[in-house]
């Protein structure tokens, strides 16, 4: 018993608040709008769109939210305020994740097909900066002339 409360103290520290929140959504086999409804009977009005962005990570639940959030899917709010935390940490440490996060949303593509998508962005457009140089760099050296 004392093992389990350890692993889960482990994953509760490096969560992030769009995977705990989207994990327990899936553990109770709720949709996005059943989750809508219920927080709306604890007078959280919000709406499908908004619980996305939650999962996605494009937005987060204020304290109020999260207050009732733990009363719904019975977790400790502190575990959801230090998830909360982990995601501002993470997305500080990477404006690629926003990109990524942002063309998921937008696209209804997975986190991994976002990330390839953006990764092949920097490629190709890396690739178009280094043709151009190549391509104007000998007008460039007669201009210096």
């Amino acid at each position: 018993m004392e093992e389990e409360q350890k692993k889960d103290d482990v994953s509760v520290e490096t969560r992030n608040i769009e995977t705990m929140l989207r994990e327990l959504r899936e553990e109770k086999n709720w949709t996005y709008l059943h989750v809508v409804e219920e927080l709306n009977k604890l007078k959280i009005f919000t709406n499908e769109k908004m619980i996305r962005k939650w999962e996605v990570g494009l937005e987060y639940p204020n304290l109020d939210t999260i207050y009732k959030l733990s009363e719904l899917y019975m977790v400790p709010s502190k575990d959801f305020i230090k998830a909360k935390g982990n995601s501002f940490e993470e997305g500080y440490n990477s404006i690629h994740g926003t990109l990524i996060k942002w063309f998921c949303y937008l696209t209804g593509a997975s986190l991994k097909v976002g990330a390839v998508f953006i990764f092949m962005v920097y490629v190709f457009g890396l690739a178009w900066a280094l043709f151009f140089f190549l391509v104007n760099v000998e007008g460039f050296m007669q201009s210096r002339r």
